[in-house]
């Protein structure tokens, strides 16, 4: 029965997606890259990337983040990164930072420097949007440095070496591996909706993408039970049915 469940988990766990060939096309990526941050020692990086946040968010001090920001954008141009995923680092966070931006340059200060209408812009709450601006992306620029030049599983090790709870590392782990799987998922779905229609007109597109979000969702619910029971199986945790 236990040998059972333990090959039920192992299933559950492979799922259809085998984590080495993810790592394994992670080191032929990498050993493409030759120089920068590449070549940096991982547990360095991350140590870096931490005296960064503790100046840039703990200081906040917009002229250190300025310089902070400055001295990383010309070491990411040195490591030549991957331009997709790094655009894609630089450009996730932009529209909810001018939102927030935009929100604090109307609503904090006292002294108007521009008026459109019943909105008005305030002299110190474009100063405090400035800094979120350059907090926001001092962080981004650093993260570019130390995750895109740097397999993830090198980077578990380093954050092993730094003891960092295991749970947390075992944790970001999980959460890398199945990233792949509901990728996989979600586009196997939206392929399926295309070819049966579900995207003609703009309202239909939404409904489509909607729906297969929450069937994303509820799939992940499931499979998260299932491998909950696979690693109770193998003896990962002891559950105490009376707590």
């Amino acid at each position: 029965m236990l040998a059972h469940a333990c090959w039920r988990g192992q299933k559950v766990l492979s799922a259809g997606l085998d984590i080495s060939k993810v790592f394994d096309s992670e080191k032929q990526l990498f050993s493409q890259q030759g120089q920068g941050f590449f070549l940096l020692d991982a547990r360095i990086k991350i140590g870096l990337l931490f005296v960064v946040i503790v100046l840039n968010v703990g200081v906040a001090i917009n002229t250190l983040s300025a310089i902070l920001l400055f001295i990383g954008l010309p070491l990411v141009l040195w490591s030549r990164p991957p331009l997709g995923r790094t655009l894609l680092f630089f450009i996730a966070p932009f529209f909810p930072t001018l939102i927030a931006a935009i929100g604090i340059a109307i609503t904090s200060g006292i002294t108007p420097v521009l008026k459109i209408g019943m909105i008005t812009v305030y002299e110190e709450g474009l100063i405090h949007s400035l800094g979120v601006i350059l907090r926001v992306y001092c962080d981004i620029t650093w993260l570019v440095l130390t995750f895109i030049t740097t397999p993830f599983n090198t980077i578990l090790k380093a954050l092993r070496w730094y003891y960092m709870p295991s749970i947390l590392v075992d944790t970001l782990a999980l959460m890398y591996r199945y990233s792949f799987l509901l990728y996989e998922e979600f586009t196997r779905m939206n392929t399926a909706a295309i070819s049966r229609g579900g995207k003609n007109g703009q309202w239909n597109t939404i409904k489509t993408l909607s729906r297969i979000t929450a069937q994303v969702f509820m799939r992940t619910y499931d499979r998260s039970e299932k491998i909950f029971s696979a690693m109770v199986a193998r003896g990962g945790e002891q559950f105490n049915a009376d707590k």
